[in-house]
């Protein structure tokens, strides 16, 4: 929906970021409430006096298709981050495809246009419902100066009734100081917009050429400039930018993606050991948060993905933003307290390299170095596969590197690189793990008990040797179909992968972490199962439903005396290092008991056992029957012991960052210890989702963005691009 920009006087004043007759309580003229007005494009709603949240009376509108709505501007607001509430209550609230209910604000800005407002809102829900509070976070897109706000509650409804009382605006608490726009000196910030003073002077251009940047002059809002560009062909190298800046600010890019051809720039700062991704431009130029940090001595430093799947990448500014004292100390302190690193991250060993072609230390460190300063304190740290590692070994073997021809690009380059790294004798495993520690995280090296081989025509790359020797001891089916993993009824194959562990561990490791939720069932009717039945209890278990509490029972006991093989490799690992300090096993399991006991995964017997140090459940994995976690069962089982449970949401798959906040929440309150975030470094570049992503463990924080929602990054449209305009009436692009 699009409301129109009309100016409305209200009838009587609001005091700066204040609601006037928030209650709809007094009346002007007529039967309009004082200090409201319809929206332009919209009837007017109506008032009722049954039952009201407080007072006398209530607005309403009546779902009779026709757009309705109340307004009221306020003028010059006093601050910039606002809380915007209001109590809702619905009787059969229907909206079809075209219909609406909203929470609604503009934020006008002193001299600027109206196509420049920066619109915010929060959807109401159908239904039926009593009274309900919803709420909307306010966060200015642009530096400007605020001139007006207007407050709107609008509805296009087919039937029933939609009652709102009691709005409230006012300024916003704080989240710790690190997203967009919640600095004390927002308004005074300095912009370096020229991006021709980057060096070396002589890698720009005024066209397109290989190994360059293209410099092109534009104008948005009110910056004017020259960014640089390349595009994904380019292979432009590393500019450096000099920030000439003292002590601590908060730096934001202002990424450009003029044409919407994609937008991913590396930025780090001169003391870092790596860079950092930030994307995501749309067709427009956006200003992402990159960091805070003390800049004295330091300039910023920005590159293209220097190999790989490339993408383009545009940088029309650096915003600096100096933090007061008051900041800087809060930032320390939030970044010295370790309470809320309650966050596990995933890295499955694999996909980085298969897009990014990493050969250099630096290279693959861009892949721990986002997890700096963030809420993440531990890093499960996959190899690549079961037995597949990605470094030379006498144990594990490396993928591809007896294929002269892949099914796919990344493959290719995930082979090319890892021989690379290998000639250079850098080990990605173990400079990840060394990458994670100076970042302040614990690392667990994993396994994924199910990859050993993957379906045609990607087998002859993901394929095991080990697999491809042994076939004896691969699953089969009740009917003696095999299936494509191992069992781990036989010790050898257990063996294998505790050595595939240790091997890892040496590497400088904090624990080991086992990864039965993409890979269960391990143990099925092969014959070294139903032999080991057969010795156990005299029978056949194929004549058996697969019910029988018996199977069940001797996979726990084959699985559990797994895990037993794991402690005592990390008890010795441990021993060895003489540090005194016990090497953490962890473990990915299903959401809830039955599906757990099902496939042999015993978590209460673990717990007591301690075999375990810490449970990362997942929903959603094969196998697994689940709806939600059942974290009443794990706190009963794990809490005794100290384990802490940390369920786990899938970053590619919760793309909405409302949903994933929301879905954070209930998981704090159902008792969770901390989140895992799978793949978590799937969409860490995007800096609007980073700044909430990283933060998911001040619960605090993450409570009240999941009522308010989360701040979107301040987005600009190009009004020049060289000597275009490219805002005006009509498209120079109509002809192509």
């Amino acid at each position: 929906m699009h409301l129109p920009a009309v100016l409305l006087l209200s009838a009587v004043a609001a005091t700066p970021a204040q609601i006037a007759n928030p209650g709809f309580e007094m009346i002007a003229d007529g039967d309009a409430p004082a200090a409201w007005t319809p929206a332009p494009g919209h009837q007017p709603a109506a008032l009722t006096t049954e039952a009201p949240r407080s007072g006398e009376r209530a607005a309403c509108i009546v779902g009779d298709g026709q757009p309705r709505a109340w307004r009221q501007t306020l003028a010059q607001p006093a601050t910039r981050v606002y809380t915007a509430s209001g109590w809702f209550r619905a009787r059969g609230l229907r909206l079809g495809p075209r219909d609406y209910a909203r929470f609604y604000f503009h934020i006008l800005y002193k001299d600027r246009p109206y196509s420049d407002a920066t619109q915010i809102y929060r959807d109401i829900p159908a239904g039926t419902y009593d009274w309900t509070r919803f709420s909307v976070r306010l966060v200015p897109q642009t530096q400007w100066p605020i001139d007006q706000i207007w407050v709107t509650v609008a509805a296009q409804a087919s039937a029933g009734t939609l009652d709102f009382d009691d709005l409230e605006l006012g300024p916003a608490t704080a989240l710790g100081g690190t997203l967009s726009m919640e600095w004390a000196n927002g308004l005074k910030p300095r912009i370096l917009a020229d991006m021709t003073q980057a060096t070396p002077r002589e890698a720009l251009s005024p066209r397109l050429r290989r190994g360059h940047w293209k410099v092109i002059d534009y104008a948005a809002g009110n910056i004017e400039g020259k960014m640089v560009w390349a595009s994904e062909e380019t292979g432009a190298p590393p500019l450096t930018i000099p920030l000439n800046a003292t002590g601590w600010h908060a730096v934001y890019l202002g990424l450009a993606d003029p044409a919407s051809l994609g937008c991913r720039v590396l930025a780090r700062l001169t003391r870092d050991r790596a860079y950092v991704p930030r994307t995501r431009a749309r067709g427009a130029l956006e200003e992402v948060l990159f960091r805070v940090d003390d800049l004295t001595g330091q300039s910023l430093h920005i590159a293209q993905q220097p190999d790989g799947m490339r993408a383009g990448a545009g940088l029309a500014y650096v915003k600096l933003v100096p933090l007061t004292p008051e900041e800087v100390a809060r930032v320390r302190a939030d970044r010295a307290e370790t309470a809320h690193r309650r966050l596990v991250a995933t890295i499955d060993g694999f996909s980085y390299i298969y897009s990014r072609r990493p050969t250099t230390e630096e290279d693959l460190l861009l892949e721990t170095e986002t997890y700096r300063d963030s809420d993440f304190g531990t890093l499960i740290l996959q190899m690549s596969g079961a037995d597949m590692v990605n470094y030379p070994s006498s144990i594990g073997e490396m993928r591809g590197q007896d294929l002269d021809d892949f099914a796919r690009q990344g493959d290719r380059y995930y082979a090319e690189a890892i021989r690379e790294l290998a000639a250079k004798k850098i080990n990605p495993t173990k400079t990840l793990i060394e990458g994670a520690h100076r970042v302040g995280m614990q690392v667990h090296v994993s396994v994924r008990t199910a990859a050993w081989v993957h379906t045609e025509p990607l087998s002859d790359f993901f394929g095991s040797r080990f697999y491809d020797q042994h076939p004896e001891w691969r699953c089969r089916d009740r009917d003696g179909t095999v299936v494509a993993r191992m069992s781990f009824a036989v010790p050898e194959v257990r063996a294998h992968l505790v050595s595939v562990l240790r091997e890892a561990v040496s590497f400088g490791a904090d624990g080991a972490n086992i990864l039965f939720a993409r890979g269960v069932p391990v143990i099925l009717y092969e014959k070294p199962f139903l032999d080991l039945f057969q010795q156990r209890y005299q029978e056949d278990a194929l004549k058996l439903p697969e019910t029988d509490p018996r199977i069940r029972e001797l996979r726990a006991e084959l699985l559990t005396q797994f895990l037993r093989e794991v402690r005592q490799m990390l008890d010795e690992e441990a021993a060895r290092r003489g540090d005194g300090k016990r090497l953490a096993l962890s473990i990915f399991c299903l959401a809830n008991e039955a599906d757990n006991l099902e496939y042999g995964l015993d978590i209460r017997h673990w717990s007591r056992e301690k075999l375990v140090d810490l449970v990362l459940p997942y929903l959603g994995a094969g196998g697994s029957k689940a709806r939600a976690y059942d974290l009443a069962f794990f706190r009963e089982v794990c809490a005794p012991a100290g384990i802490p449970v940390k369920p786990t949401l899938v970053a590619w798959s919760t793309p909405d960052l409302d949903d994933m906040m929301h879905r954070a929440v209930e998981l704090y309150d159902a008792g969770a210890d901390g989140l895992t975030i799978w793949d978590a470094n799937s969409g860490a570049d995007r800096g609007d989702r980073w700044a909430v992503t990283s933060r998911l463990g001040h619960i605090e924080d993450v409570r009240r963005l999941a009522e308010e929602g989360a701040p979107m990054p301040p987005v600009l449209r190009f009004g020049r691009l060289g000597d275009l305009r490219v805002d005006g009436r009509y498209s120079q692009n109509w002809g192509f």
